[in-house]
């Protein structure tokens, strides 16, 4: 025999089951749309810096006799969703998680939680303008012709030993009575003479006036610093304009240099051939590690690539990356080892490169 009770508990139990699901559905639709602090970085466009982009050329030179180019010399980009300003939700993070081919990192690992979107465009368009000026410097330095460089004051962090006394935009001519330039060789050497702790004596130029300061270095955790980011400003023979527009970082610093290289000399670089490259470059012509190198690889591919310049410190990643694909990576530590790789792949000379492995 069942009673009344017992017999609407199938209905209760029913009613509870039903509103726990709606409750679970609902916290499952509130989580999917609350923003997680993670970054998903994506392949992102190609440019061939040797071609047009919208019609104009990508990289144009004058004051000096140059050459015509052809064939394909590719920049590679990272896009990037999420960080200051932009916003991931768990449901592109998961995706992008499925898909391979992304990656999904802390915003932390590249940017402090006060970091706004402005900073973040400003650093971003920074790092461009040095690598533009560093590309012009190292092309330079390969092809043998000089140039003028001058060690300017980036920026004055602030209650630094210097400030009150330098100013960003200042130019340092002297370093305790001798001649002192933005070559990376002086920069060393007031890196070095201030290390010591002892007062150094700093010639300056400030809107066309000279101006002599003496200052301490302060200690730091780091050692004695006078609390300032130097940057070199150069004086070149020729001029480089770099059109293109809302690329930013110091990637391409590499494919600009080589860009530059093919537009000063006779001949064609590429002979035909696909070839694509990222790195920093250093006026001494030093490639440099760069971040998402498994995107740009995957890039480089979908563009049609039958050979990625990878820095040397990028070689496992992105040899792992190009596994199963019809795409060869070659390391290249220097500018000068990349213009050689190049050279040995147009003339089918490809034992002599030195290959990525992962």
């Amino acid at each position: 025999m069942t009673t009344s009770a017992q017999a609407k508990s199938p209905k209760k139990r029913l009613h509870v089951t039903t509103l726990s699901t709606l409750v679970t559905y609902g916290l499952v639709i509130i989580a999917a749309l609350i923003p997680v602090p993670y970054l998903v970085e994506m392949p992102g466009p190609v440019f061939n810096t040797l071609g047009e982009h919208e019609g104009t050329e990508v990289v144009t030179i004058s004051g000096a006799k140059t050459y015509p180019t052809s064939g394909t010399l590719d920049m590679l980009t990272v896009a990037v969703a999420g960080g200051p300003g932009r916003q991931v939700y768990p449901s592109q993070a998961l995706w992008s998680v499925v898909k391979k081919k992304d990656t999904v990192v802390p915003s932390e690992a590249y940017y402090p939680l006060t970091t706004t979107r402005d900073q973040v465009t400003q650093e971003n368009n920074a790092q461009m303008a040095s690598s533009q000026d560093y590309a012009v410097a190292a092309a330079l330095n390969h092809l043998g012709k000089k140039y003028e460089t001058q060690l300017g004051v980036g920026s004055v962090a602030k209650g630094a030993a210097v400030e009150g006394a330098v100013e960003p935009g200042d130019i340092i001519t002297a370093l305790n009575g001798e001649k002192i330039t933005g070559s990376a060789e002086d920069i060393t050497r007031m890196q070095d003479t201030v290390a010591k702790g002892d007062p150094v004596e700093l010639d300056i130029e400030r809107d066309g006036k000279k101006l002599h300061e003496k200052i301490t270095p302060k200690g730091t955790a780091d050692g004695p610093k006078l609390g300032v980011v130097l940057a070199p400003k150069y004086d070149f023979p020729i001029e480089v304009k770099f059109n293109l527009e809302d690329v930013g970082g110091p990637s391409a610093g590499l494919v600009f240099a080589l860009t530059i290289i093919d537009k000063l000399e006779p001949g064609d670089m590429t002979n035909g051939k696909r070839i694509a490259g990222t790195g920093q470059i250093t006026e001494d012509g030093t490639v440099r590690p760069i971040g998402g190198a498994r995107q740009k690889v995957v890039a480089a591919n979908e563009a049609g690539n039958d050979y990625f310049l990878s820095p040397a410190d990028n070689c496992a990643e992105a040899a792992q990356a190009a596994k199963g694909l019809d795409m060869k990576v070659v390391r290249v530590d220097t500018l000068d080892t990349a213009v050689d790789a190049i050279d040995a792949i147009t003339h089918d000379d490809i034992g002599t490169v030195t290959m990525c492995s992962g």
